[in-house]
């Protein structure tokens, strides 16, 4: 592997059936400067047989993933069975992040701002050794920045899923099966306090067979060892998955941002890793009772 592969974390991008947030997912990814020296890996799902006009939106998806061009390279994997986004998920970053010791991961509904690469492959060169930074997210939701605050990003517990990269040493040590659950299931009210009110429910759901979330699982492993992921001040990141056509997705969000347009790439980042008092309750908000409650009426009206 050479220097330049080194310096830039490959990318890998999950698709399944929509073709237009597709297309732009790569046009945004494109106009990232270093995405011509960037590595890409597409894994596109399966159609479900119980949903047989699935298969032609696939279809149309492969065709047009065989198509791209722009990057370094573009290597693809289309699966004949449907695997879901958890299953696909797990599966496709062990493979490619063994091979190169890090990645950046996202998925088929995301825009991406111009510095988006610049600020995940800069993240991850800087904290590669630092062990207590378990990721480096792209998204942040919209959060009030403390006076006289000098970085350009910051340290927080629950690490997003929504354009995000990490290293294949943290990424190894998930427990995807959840193996020691007699020993998880005692930790309900830390993680809750610790991710969100809403985290063990979901992370109960993976285990009783109702729901498939990798990210839970990955944020749990985060839990566990007690590591912070790293936040832009500015979203790199928007989420135009709220179409309704989305598989994990509503039509309507709790979740807002401000959507970074400067194409500044020279950040400041913490030399600490440590929680800001200020900043980590204002991320925190978001996943609280109240505004959670708020969300599940916004979703019945929406949806």
């Amino acid at each position: 592997m050479d220097t330049e592969e080194k310096k830039l974390a490959p990318i890998i991008l999950f698709a399944f059936k929509r073709l237009i947030p597709l297309k732009k997912t790569i046009e945004s990814l494109l106009l990232n400067e270093e995405a011509k020296d960037s590595i890409l890996y597409i894994f596109v799902d399966g159609a479900r047989e119980e949903k047989p006009l699935e298969k032609e939106k696939v279809q149309t998806v492969q065709s047009y993933v065989k198509e791209i061009k722009g990057f370094k390279s573009v290597h693809y994997f289309f699966s004949e069975q449907n695997k879901g986004l958890g299953k696909s998920i797990i599966e496709g970053v062990t493979q490619i992040i063994n091979q190169y010791g890090n990645a950046i991961v996202l998925e088929d509904d995301l825009i991406l701002a111009t510095n988006f690469l610049s600020f995940m492959n800069q993240g991850l060169n800087l904290y590669e050794k630092e062990s207590k930074v378990f990721s480096i997210c792209g998204y942040t939701n919209k959060i009030k920045t403390p006076k006289n605050y000098p970085y350009d990003s910051y340290f927080c517990t629950r690490s997003s899923s929504w354009g995000w990269a990490t290293w294949a040493d943290r990424w190894n040590s998930v427990d995807w099966e959840l193996t020691n659950w007699n020993s998880y299931s005692k930790t309900k009210k830390n993680f809750n306090k610790w991710g969100g009110s809403d985290c063990f429910r979901m992370l109960r759901s993976v285990k009783e067979g109702k729901g498939n979330s990798w990210a839970i699982r990955f944020c749990f492993a985060q839990f566990l060892q007690d590591k912070l992921s790293l936040f832009p001040i500015i979203s790199k990141v928007k989420n135009e998955g709220f179409d309704g056509e989305g598989t994990n997705c509503k039509k309507w969000s709790r979740f807002k941002h401000i959507f970074d347009i400067s194409n500044i790439k020279k950040f400041n980042f913490p030399t600490s890793i440590e929680l800001n008092k200020q900043l980590y309750k204002s991320a925190m908000s978001y996943h609280s009772i109240p505004i959670r409650i708020y969300s599940r009426i916004m979703y019945l009206i929406h949806n």
